[in-house]
Formats: C-alpha cells, structure tokens, sequence
C-alpha cells in the first residue's frame, strides 16, 4: 500500500484544474403525479487535495449532490466533469473504471456492512470486484488497510456486530480508500455516531487526508464540523446554492441570514488538530 501515501501529486495551488466540477446540476423527481425539484442548478469545483463542504438543514439537497456526482442518482439536467473528463457521458465499463477513483461514504455504517460477512471479507470486497488481485496478496493489503485505519490485523475474521459504532465507520472508509481513489465522497459519516465518536471519526479523517493526500466532498448538516475541517464551503437551502466561499470568509462575515442562521444554531464542538 506504499503508493497510497504518494499518489495524487497534483499540484493543488490557487491555479490547480478542480478534480471534479460540476455546472448546472438539477434534479427533478416525479412524485404523486408531481415534480418535485430536489437540486436546482447547482455548480462547483472541489480541487486537489482540498475539502469542500456542502452544508444545509434536511431536505435542503446536499445529498442529492453527492449521489448524483457519483452517478448513483442520475442528474435531470446538466454535466459533471471528473479528472477533466465528462462524467454524465460515461456509462458501462467507462463508468466502471472511472469508479475506481471517486468513492464514497455514507452516514450510517451499520448498514452498510453485511452482518453475515466477516471484516475481512467487507474490505476485500473492492478487490474482488475490481481487480483480479487474490489469495495472499488480497490478504496482505486486507491488512494493510487495517492497519491504517488502526484496527489489530485480527479484525478482519471479526463480524459488524462485535464493532463500535466508530470502528465500523473506520472499515467503511478502509473500504473506500482500498482502491487508492482520489475523491472521497463524505455524507454525513458522522452523524449516525454517538458524540463521543464523532471528534475521533473528524480527527481520523484529517490525519487520512494528509496521509494520503486525498481530495473530499463532505456533506453536512453541521456547519461547526465543516468548519474545522473544509477549506471552502457550499450553504444550501430548498435545492439551491444561497451561499459559498472560503470557510474562513463564510463564518467570518456571512452574508445571508439563513447562513448566520445555522452557524447560531449548530452544536459547537472542540477545535481539531491535524
């Protein structure tokens, strides 16, 4: 796993291309004999090694954004751009190789785990998928994985229901980063976890970030998390964009009240290092 720690040397400087854009995005749902507009227009760049945040209260459509930048939600209209490639025109092995590189992860790790298959087998699961890679190297980079979510190599024979609710999140990540991707999609990865695990999920997710020099899209509902750990921001209200910006900029002076709304009424919680 030793090119994990080195890939994705990019430069990520002011004037770095996004690693995935995305121009005019809608969605519209059809519901009841209605149309239900969940995204509306909605552009943005993430660039290299950076983290952007979308933040919004529920229903606002953040997560709608993510699934449909991964194509696990198809877009009613508009294009998404990935690696200055045309994402929303791929389909078929395209799509599936291109998958390799982008992945995400989603807010409850209870269900996403197979009660019935073994840790191991959880994060060995992109491999077999993906690759032809088997036998004793699939187990040795089942382990390295492991170890850099900092779990005992022993776990892999464990099952989901002997884990923390903050263990079972970590292999959901090892399980996201097992293809070396370069964007990783956040969904609210914390907000299923007890609060005393959440600051040790953010800490984990900074440290990884650096280590291996990944890029994220984090959604939130909680502007304080994003505020600690994204570098520039995304506010959104009923489909739309209301505001956006540097992090710092954003709370410092922002300029709409449904933003000064939610950074008055979201939980504060401790500063984090990296």
């Amino acid at each position: 796993m030793s090119s994990l720690a080195t890939m994705l040397s990019t430069e990520t400087g002011p004037e770095a291309e996004p690693l995935l854009s995305a121009r005019d995005l809608t969605k519209v749902f059809h519901t009841g004999g209605q149309d239900f507009r969940a995204v509306d227009g909605v552009s943005l760049d993430v660039k290299p090694g950076k983290v952007l945040g979308i933040v919004g209260e529920s229903g606002s459509g953040k997560s709608t954004v993510a699934r449909m930048v991964m194509r696990l939600i198809e877009p009613s209209s508009g294009q998404i751009m990935f690696e200055g490639e045309n994402l929303t025109a791929k389909s078929g092995e395209a799509l599936r190789q291109t998958r390799r590189h982008m992945q995400i992860v989603f807010q409850n790790p209870h269900s996403a785990l197979n009660p019935r298959d073994t840790i191991g087998s959880a994060i060995a699961e992109p491999f077999l998928v993906q690759t032809r890679i088997r036998g004793a190297e699939l187990e040795r980079r089942v382990e390295a994985l492991l170890d850099i979510i900092s779990l005992p190599k022993a776990f892999k024979y464990r099952y989901p229901h002997e884990l923390s609710g903050g263990q079972k999140q970590r292999v959901c990540i090892a399980r996201a980063v097992a293809l070396e991707p370069r964007l990783l999609v956040l969904d609210e990865p914390t907000s299923a976890l007890d609060v005393s695990v959440q600051a040790q999920i953010l800490m984990f997710l900074q440290d990884l970030r650096v280590r291996l020099n990944l890029t994220y899209l984090f959604i939130s509902h909680n502007l304080a998390v994003v505020r600690h750990l994204c570098d520039d921001v995304i506010v959104m209200s009923k489909g739309r964009i209301v505001e956006s910006g540097s992090t710092d900029a954003v709370f410092k002076s922002p300029r709409e009240a449904y933003t000064r709304k939610l950074i008055d009424s979201v939980p504060r919680i401790p500063r984090l290092c990296v």
